[in-house]
């Protein structure tokens, strides 16, 4: 049901087949509404979205009777494969819904879904008795819906609810874990933090709950739908998205950009080259009738969420994701927070993350959050075990120097050992390592960065085997930035410095 090729961090490239066909994941379900398209969903599929997802409780009231003899592919015009959803969004807005559980789950076998949906209780942003009461009720229903679709060849979700109470997501997580019957697990109520922008929120959630889930099953994150939360949610192992976003912002006038998004009227040019930017300006798309600038704004912003989508891709497939979630924190203070929240799981997700793998690829280091790097914390870890086994020659003089790219083998009686920032010290035996001279960084750095290689010196020295050097020679390089600034930092050792440059 659902293959892993590739993986990096806890991302990962997949194929979910269903009955109707396969996917690759990650993927996006754009949101489908039946009877109001202004974006026909044959232009969905033109623009490469072979998946979407509509509401199976709207379609039972509006459609009733006709939609189990045409099927939802005939009622929608659509032949790809078809995810629909419950009715819980509503349940969200209004309390309840005028249908059973066991009502919605057979009408949604009845009308050929691929991928299902258990008719469960959103959290969203309440207190912690209140979100107890949704994870309970979920649960019990999930349980219930056990012997509903027994044999059934729709692929039913198992949503996880809990919302920013991160003890009830775990035991939702938990509990939906030792569920037999489900092939993909949810993870619901994050739209209410996602529209505020509070991805560490998410962060936490999609973390709490994935770390808990079986990790061969994929998971599926409900109302995520702006490229900034893709490649933290697919980072930390979401496979599948879905939202209406595209086009409640289309038909707000609303543009989604790279950064965030942005109102029609404060645009002068389009910061894009989709199809629909490249042949429009900001001004022709004001001056068009509503339904077809929605319609142009919704096929716009859809790109973008495909983009996100195809960039996520190419960094896993290269093996450089964490590298993509650096590059996202700059676009946006809000993704700043995210990639703050994610570093604080680095350990955790570089239990999956390759060291390497295809073309070995240099690593791009930036600031602070590239210390939790997974290729960096793997290589630091190596070096560190290593570091009392290397130096047992007595009577030798250790000269350490800012490594520059360089290394050579020591003359007799003398061990280099060189110190770069972000990795820390590389013995010349690892010179060459990766990713010892595969990772480049700015000259310019962060006080932090400087100040954890100062750190990591003090460390190394202090770890060296049994037999200590006669002498330490420290060489500081002034035409290097970041070796000059560890100097200050490195005094009060009681070892001989050496400067030039």
């Amino acid at each position: 049901m659902f293959e892993i090729r590739d993986v990096d961090l806890a991302g990962r490239i997949g194929v979910l087949h269903t009955k109707s066909g396969s996917i690759e994941t990650p993927a996006f379900f754009p949101v489908i509404d039946p009877l109001r398209q202004e974006l026909p969903v044959d232009e969905v599929e033109r623009a490469g979205f072979k998946q979407v997802i509509t509401n199976a409780y709207l379609t039972l009231k509006r459609f009733g009777p006709r939609a189990v003899e045409e099927g939802i592919h005939g009622v929608l015009g659509f032949h790809g494969v078809i995810m629909t959803d419950s009715g819980a969004y509503q349940i969200l807005e209004y309390g309840d819904i005028e249908a059973s559980q066991e009502d919605v789950i057979r009408f949604q076998e009845s009308i050929g879904s691929d991928i299902g949906v258990i008719l469960d209780i959103p959290t969203g942003d309440v207190g912690h008795e209140e979100a107890r009461r949704s994870v309970e009720e979920t649960l019990r229903r999930a349980r219930e819906a056990v012997s509903l679709i027994e044999g059934s060849r729709t692929l039913w979700v198992l949503p996880v609810q809990g919302g920013r109470h991160l003890d009830l997501v775990e035991y939702s997580a938990r509990e939906a874990s030792r569920l037999e019957g489900y092939s993909i697990y949810g993870i619901g109520s994050p739209t209410v933090f996602l529209e505020r922008y509070m991805y560490d929120v998410v962060v936490d959630i999609v973390y709490t709950a994935k770390r808990l889930l079986p990790g061969g099953r994929p998971v599926h994150l409900f109302g995520a739908g702006h490229p900034l939360i893709i490649p933290y949610a697919v980072a930390l192992g979401v496979d599948t998205f879905d939202s209406a976003s595209y086009i409640l912002y289309a038909r707000d006038d609303r543009y989604i950009t790279d950064y965030g998004v942005e109102r029609l009227d404060k645009l002068d040019y389009f910061p894009c080259t989709c199809p629909v930017c490249s042949r429009y300006t900001p001004q022709e798309l004001r001056e068009m009738d509503k339904r077809e600038r929605t319609r142009l704004l919704a096929l716009h912003n859809l790109y973008k969420i495909r983009e996100s989508i195809s960039k996520t891709k190419q960094y896993i497939r290269e093996g450089r994701l964490w590298e993509l979630l650096e590059e996202s924190s700059l676009k946006h203070h809000k993704a700043r927070d995210a990639m703050a929240r994610i570093a604080r799981y680095a350990s955790h997700l570089s239990q999956t993350d390759p060291r390497s793998k295809g073309v070995v690829r240099g690593i791009r280091l930036y600031t602070q959050t590239s210390l939790a790097n997974p290729k960096v914390l793997a290589y630091r870890s190596k070096a560190s075990s290593l570091y009392p086994r290397m130096y047992t020659r007595p009577g030798y003089t250790l000269i350490l120097e800012p490594h520059t790219g360089d290394c050579t083998r020591p003359p007799e009686g003398v061990e280099v050992a060189y110190y770069k920032p972000f990795l820390g010290v590389i013995p010349w035996q690892l010179c060459g390592v990766y990713p010892t001279v595969q990772s480049h960084h700015p000259s310019e750095l962060d006080r932090g960065v400087i100040e954890d290689l100062a750190r990591e010196i003090r460390s190394f020295l202090s770890r060296l085997g049994p037999e200590k050097p006669r002498e330490i020679v420290i060489v500081i390089d002034d035409s290097i930035p970041w070796s000059s600034e560890a100097s200050r930092l490195l005094e009060g050792l009681g070892v001989k410095t050496v400067r030039r440059g």
